[in-house]
């Protein structure tokens, strides 16, 4: 017999797009699934739309919660009453591709050693219109949340992690793959068309980055997931500097400690110096291939040189009003700064020195070409 797969489906207020993420549901290929709408004390037209489909399919149980719990909670009150051997839920305003449940069932039932399936999938706008995609490896999962949004999960995951903190709001989704993967397999495959991400101005994490006081909240609820990342899944107690350098480099807002009298060089080589210590710590504790660890770790050192490059040069004003010809030089490969070394200004040096810590000394060519730092 199939196995039963859990879909629960919270939704506050989400009219506008839950009927094509429930008949999304009800349309897979794989037919022996529980749909668990939660309504989060919804105020708008949902609940006739969920009871319409409700009296249409008898795979469908819906929860009403008497007051608003948000999602965490909500995620938690529709998996209690699960009855699935595989876990998964879904946004109000997401779209499963047809034989997504059919495909991820398919790969955790041929590989018992992986806990946790989860796929590439597309982006799509308001109108449905595919605008761009993602997929990303589990070993992305230190700089991003990598299991994304299509996932399949074995019952046992949800009850050994005692279901998603609900203390987590907004990023209860990250740290819950965070603790996940201190403990179980992850296994990723490449399959956009599994499942379609609505990007629209009313998300729930739309409006986190234009508040100061709900991205701080964001920032330090990842804190504490990744301490706890790193202290149980790899046996390394961070410090607290160490932990806002990785926010820093995950959320790669950097730039906001930039000035333009270069103080950010210290920073900048804290950033390098972070970035070793994590190549060396034994990932492979956690069943990640270390030397796709190390890949990532190598690009997000990438975009650490180029940001100092783009917006330390390229946009500086300063290095036009200094001397013109000089600032144009950076459009340049940087072999003309160990010609002209002894002729700059000391600003200049101070600029250079960067550029040697961040190369590791190595040929100019590494910074400017496909060769990579």
């Amino acid at each position: 017999m199939q196995p039963l797969v859990s879909i629960v489906l919270p939704t506050y207020n989400g009219q506008e797009f839950i009927k094509k993420a429930v008949e999304s549901c009800l349309a897979q290929t794989y037919s022996n699934i529980e749909l668990i709408i939660v309504n989060d004390c919804s105020n708008d037209g949902t609940i006739s739309i969920i009871e319409s489909y409700f009296h249409k399919d008898s795979r469908i149980k819906v929860v009403t919660n008497q007051v608003n719990h948000k999602l965490p909670k909500s995620l938690n009150i529709g998996f209690s009453v699960a009855k699935g051997d595989y876990f998964t839920w879904i946004s109000d305003d997401n779209i499963f591709g047809e034989k997504a449940i059919e495909t991820l069932v398919g790969y955790l039932d041929r590989n018992d050693r992986v806990d946790i399936i989860y796929s590439s999938y597309h982006y799509i706008d308001s109108k449905g219109k595919k605008i761009d995609s993602f997929g990303a490896m589990p070993e992305e999962l230190v700089f991003k949340c990598s299991p994304g949004a299509c996932f399949l999960y074995k019952r046992e995951v949800h009850e050994e992690l005692d279901g998603y903190d609900e203390h987590r709001f907004r990023m209860e989704d990250m740290d819950f793959w965070l603790r996940a993967a201190t403990r179980f397999t992850f296994k990723y495959i490449d399959n956009k068309d599994l499942y379609y991400y609505r990007k629209h101005q009313n998300n729930l994490t739309s409006g986190i980055f234009s508040n100061q006081d709900l991205y701080l909240e964001y920032r330090n609820n990842h804190l504490a997931s990744f301490k706890y990342f790193f202290k149980n899944g790899l046996d390394c107690e961070m410090t607290n500097d160490e932990l806002v350098l990785h926010l820093e480099l995950y959320f790669e807002d950097i730039s906001i400690n930039k000035n333009w009298d270069f103080s950010i060089s210290d920073k900048v080589v804290a950033y390098i110096e972070y970035l070793d210590k994590l190549k060396e710590l034994a990932w492979n504790r956690i069943g990640f291939d270390e030397s796709k660890v190390k890949e990532v770790i190598k690009n997000k050192k990438d975009k650490v040189v180029k940001l100092v490059i783009n917006d330390l040069f390229f946009e500086n004003q300063i290095l036009h009003d200094k001397k013109l010809h000089l600032a144009n030089q950076f459009n340049k490969p940087i072999s003309w700064y160990y010609k002209e070394y002894e002729v700059l200004p000391a600003w200049y040096k101070k600029v250079g020195h960067i550029i040697k810590v961040l190369q590791g000394n190595r040929p100019w060519k590494s910074l400017m070409s496909n060769q990579g730092v």
